[in-house]
């Protein structure tokens, strides 16, 4: 075996255990299901390409996450740039087997993790929905446990406000 098929090899049994939490990370700030695709490929592509770079198998986490976040972050950036944000437009056609009350909540949800600052919106979904231990968050966003704690607990009370708000909004419209 030569030293390239040792590599891909060596990559493959680090990315392995790691695809299902990158894909459920990118899967939460980007709906759109071909953007995901991309994105993740991008992200396990230019993984594969600079993997001589990673010194020590623990580091392999923190760097393929760290790739997949500024990807992400791009694709944020450029679509706010062309397309004004509008969770009710997303591309992904209704699906029958969720009922619409089911859907627009978990819409609503997206659009309310998508419109906090970018700090506490990277915690908390690495937090919540990806899986990831405080520690393996204060390693990928090198802050301390502590501060990411901290914006655990600001998030999800921006994200309580901000629910409760759409909330009231909704049901203040529906009375009129």
């Amino acid at each position: 075996m030569n030293q390239g098929d040792e590599r891909h090899r060596q990559f493959l049994a680090l990315y392995s255990p790691l695809h299902e939490r990158l894909v459920r990370f990118v899967q939460v700030l980007i709906w759109d299901k071909e953007e995901v695709r991309d994105i993740v490929s991008d992200t396990v592509l230019a993984a594969m390409e600079q993997f001589n770079k990673v010194q020590h198998p623990d580091a392999f986490l923190y760097y393929l996450f760290t790739i997949a976040r500024r990807k992400v972050n791009m694709y944020i950036t450029r679509k706010q740039r062309f397309v004004p944000l509008d969770v009710h437009n997303i591309d992904e056609p209704i699906d029958n087997s969720k009922g619409v009350l089911e859907q627009l909540n978990s819409k609503e949800l997206h659009s309310a993790i998508l419109q906090l600052p970018e700090l506490y919106r990277e915690s908390l979904v690495l937090f919540e929905l990806s899986g990831f231990s405080i520690r393996e968050i204060s390693g990928l966003l090198t802050i301390s446990e502590n501060g990411i704690k901290s914006r655990l607990v600001r998030a999800r009370i921006m994200l309580s406000k901000k629910l409760e708000g759409e909330l009231h909004e909704r049901n203040t419209k529906n009375a009129s």
